[in-house]
């Protein structure tokens, strides 16, 4: 049998997928499975082995469930980051805008420093100390605030993939049920055809 040479031009996966009638994942899948370049030039039994599906490479319900599931999770995922990334945005600019009321605070304290009298000085200093003090302990009590929305952060990527995990298998339990409940049905209705004939 000859083979079918004749080289067909499609510009773009998508147009071969439109073509064959698969998704574009089936299509990549196809091309690496029968080692054929995605180059846009095509023989026709190249086109032929691109239509035929793969055993085991086609979506199944419960393949298509576990992808959509995925996707659901992925962008709940994308949600809470940029929640949390938000949140430490605002962390930062209200240590900021402490920081910048601190730094205006000290510098009064300094410039009326310079105009007093040694024992106004030393009260003066005192207070200086003391908002020192306060300021460290306003930077530390930040710090540790952003140390621990990073370990939330930290904490919930870990987390997340197997609260997704567990929602998919559940999600395929729940599937692989009905399917057999369809299944069991469908025999059933069979079943009881043939007994009437």
């Amino acid at each position: 049998m000859a083979e079918n040479k004749e080289i067909t031009t499609y510009y773009t996966v998508e147009e071969l997928a439109r073509l064959i009638k698969a998704s574009r994942s089936t299509v990549y899948n196809r091309a690496k499975k029968y080692g054929i370049k995605l180059n846009g030039e095509y023989t026709g039994e190249q086109i032929h082995a691109l239509g035929k599906p793969i055993k085991g490479v086609s979506k199944t319900p419960v393949e298509r469930i576990r992808t959509q599931l995925d996707n659901a999770h992925q962008a709940e995922i994308g949600v809470l980051k940029q929640k949390q990334a938000l949140e430490l945005e605002s962390l930062r600019r209200d240590y900021e805008t402490k920081v910048n009321e601190l730094k205006a605070s000290n510098a009064t304290i300094v410039a009326a420093l310079e105009a007093k009298q040694a024992k106004e000085v030393a009260d003066l200093e005192r207070e200086h100390d003391r908002t020192a003090e306060m300021w460290e302990r306003t930077r530390d009590s930040l710090e540790k605030q952003l140390q621990g929305m990073n370990e939330q952060l930290n904490e919930l990527d870990n987390k997340l993939p197997k609260l997704v995990g567990e929602v998919v298998n559940h999600q395929l339990k729940l599937a692989e049920q009905r399917a057999k409940k369809t299944s069991t049905q469908a025999k059933t209705k069979t079943k009881k055809s043939e007994s009437k004939m």
